[in-house]
């Protein structure tokens, strides 16, 4: 569905990102783990067209600059850490109604079926309680509950995620996971998680950056190993295993 090929990118003399290639396998979630500053939001950045790709990123074989951004948008959803500067007296249902935007006529109004598809989305991501009020005066994490369901309400193929956990409480976090673990269905998953414990239980394939540079992916159990993570990030981990659910610590 998703292939990076030997993407570098550089502001300056500073490399940022270094000969990046993988695959995306359709109906998989994959996590990108790593110290702070190794490229993984500037990944995604590239991916959801933020920064330019020069041809080394390809969604359904074509070059992403090549699609037409409303088309890309109609089947790429992307949830970045900047979208939380989103703020004002917005309401939580207008700001997941944004994420319609793509489906719209240029000068039709949305349609009842995007009004529909708003209270479900709010209603599957834990925001339909936020339903009527203003972003301004909402926790960051209400906020990101409702940067979660708008990502959502693009119905799409490939859901890019940065840092979606950041500023949930747990139950939220839990929730978020089962809810990316069922939208597999019909759906694929990239997702940068600094939860090593969320991305060993929940993802099937994992990507550990650092410096700009992979250096390990693969299947998720074979690349999030102790030893491995504790080569990258320089501190010891330990792992458990309960309820044939595998989890990591430090």
């Amino acid at each position: 569905m998703l292939e990076v090929k030997d993407l570098s990118y550089a502001i300056g003399t500073k490399e940022i990102l270094r000969h990046i290639s993988f695959q995306l396998e359709k109906g998989s979630m994959t996590c990108i783990v790593g110290p702070n500053g190794c490229g993984k939001s500037t990944l995604l950045s590239h991916i959801s067209r933020k920064l330019p790709s020069k041809e080394s990123i390809f969604y359904k074989n074509r070059a992403i600059e090549t699609i037409d951004r409303k088309s890309y948008a109609r089947e790429v959803a992307v949830m970045v850490q900047q979208s939380m500067e989103l703020t004002g007296e917005l309401k939580s249902e207008d700001v997941v109604l944004m994420g319609r935007y793509p489906f719209k006529s240029r000068f039709s109004d949305y349609s009842t079926r995007d009004h529909e598809i708003v209270r479900t989305v709010m209603e599957e991501t834990g925001s339909l309680s936020l339903w009527g009020r203003e972003m301004k005066h909402m926790s960051g994490g209400e906020k990101q509950r409702v940067l979660i369901a708008k990502a959502f309400a693009q119905e799409p193929q490939l859901l890019l995620m940065d840092e979606p956990t950041n500023h949930l409480d747990v139950k939220y976090k839990i929730a978020l996971m089962e809810t990316l673990k069922k939208f597999q269905a019909r759906g694929t998953v990239l997702i940068v998680l600094h939860d090593l414990s969320l991305a060993a239980r929940y993802c099937d394939h994992a990507i550990i950056m650092k410096e700009g540079k992979i250096l390990e992916m693969g299947k998720t159990d074979e690349v999030l190993t102790a030893d491995c993570l504790e080569s990258v990030f320089e501190v010891p981990f330990y792992t458990a295993s309960h309820g044939g659910k595998r989890f990591l610590y430090c």
